[in-house]
């Protein structure tokens, strides 16, 4: 034990300077910059309603700005099709810096969040789960639903372990339901994704207008917003 009685504590210190990642809209601006780096940043909302479509804007803005990302599909959707017009001229440099898998059960999603750091190096500026329950949500019933949220936690937990070490934003999207109560749309999980995320994003639709509403954040105060459509290279932002 040394002199002033801690056996071998060190104070904490940060290991790095925590940055943030933009995709040059008005949603930055409510971020205060962008997603931030040593986090989760949550983004729900209804089907079709642009999250996919942040995620990808995410991912190309991390491979200009010099980095790696690795990207998690587990709604067998069309992300790369969408990629391509995104991406524009960058699209082969972004399939060549960027990991792009698919999980088609809810065990093969546990498996790739378990393993992605085994890829991963400090030249990795971002990871996306897109979307955190789809599939979690097909498997889940009152005899499973305790077990699935003890493994939902864990996955949690790890992209948490891995947005520290690697001193880089992870972005999760979520989906909603209709709340009993009548209190309108309630992202799903919301218990256990709620504590894992330490940024939260909801966007609604109203016609071909979305809306980016901050429901939490660490630093920043709650209900800022921003609006956008969708075109076909990303977002345009809405006055």
């Amino acid at each position: 034990m040394s002199e002033n009685g801690s056996a071998g504590l060190e104070a904490y210190r940060a290991r790095a300077e925590a940055w943030k990642l933009p995709i040059g809209s008005a949603l930055d601006e409510i971020l205060s910059g962008g997603v931030e780096s040593g986090i989760i940043t949550q983004i729900y909302g209804p089907p079709g309603v642009g999250k996919t479509n942040l995620c990808l804007l995410y991912t190309v803005s991390a491979v200009r700005r010099g980095k790696r990302a690795v990207f998690i599909d587990t709604e067998g959707g069309r992300s790369l099709e969408r990629l391509m017009q995104i991406a524009g001229d960058d699209y082969e440099r972004v399939m060549e810096r960027a990991y792009f898998y698919e999980a088609s059960t809810f065990e093969e999603q546990c498996f790739l969040v378990e393993n992605i750091e085994q890829v991963m190096d400090e030249n990795f500026g971002l990871v996306v789960l897109d979307s955190a329950v789809s599939l979690y949500r097909l498997d889940r019933d009152d005899d499973t639903a305790s077990m699935l949220n003890r493994a939902l936690s864990r996955q949690m937990a790890k992209l948490m372990a891995i947005a520290r070490r690697f001193n880089l934003p992870v972005i999760i999207t979520n989906q909603v339901y209709s709340a009993m109560n009548g209190s309108g749309a309630e992202p799903i999980a919301g218990d256990v994704l709620r504590y894992w995320s330490k940024a939260i994003l909801e966007i609604t639709r109203r016609g071909e207008v979305r809306e980016v509403i901050l429901r939490r954040h660490r630093s920043l105060p709650e209900g800022l917003r921003a609006r956008f459509v969708i075109t076909e290279r990303g977002i345009a932002d809405v006055e």
